[in-house]
């Protein structure tokens, strides 16, 4: 299907790789139907974009944060494994927002909330970590989790 983004114009995307998100994604949960595009059409990059079929104005700039945080680390409870119809870690990715304003190098990104997609049934939704140490506004280019808490 061909679909409509304010970022890549009209781009096509396969009615297989459109990722579900139930109940939405916070904020936003009248829609419930994405695209995962990758930020950079050749080679690899851990950023990538999540457009809105619905709705064209809707799309979230996103990181891989393993390819910044070598020690992030989440944990799933039973029902959102579940929900997700995960079958075992390699069926998931996990992804978090990224805020840009200003210069790259200022970015933060959601370690609090990640996005947990799993990636053979197109199913996703937006988890919330107990985890004290992960910020919402965590610096990207800060090479570990909350180091402006631990400084002495």
């Amino acid at each position: 299907m061909k679909i409509q983004t304010t970022r890549f114009g009209e781009i096509e995307v396969e009615d297989s790789s459109v990722i579900t998100f139930n109940k939405g994604i916070p904020g936003f949960e009248e829609y419930k139907k994405y695209a995962l595009i990758p930020a950079a059409e050749k080679g690899e990059s851990p950023f990538f974009f999540l457009q809105s079929i619905e709705e064209v104005e809707v799309n979230f700039f996103l990181v891989d944060p393993f390819s910044f945080f070598k020690e992030y680390d989440i944990k799933l409870e039973e029902q959102m494994v579940d929900r997700l119809e995960l079958k075992g870690p390699t069926d998931a990715i996990v992804l978090t927002t990224v805020t840009a304003t200003g210069e790259i190098k200022d970015a933060t990104t959601n370690l609090k909330a990640p996005l947990v997609i799993n990636n053979n049934r197109q199913l996703g939704m937006q988890i919330v970590l107990d985890n004290k140490d992960y910020l919402i506004k965590q610096p990207l280019f800060q090479n570990s989790i909350n180091a402006e808490s631990r400084q002495v």
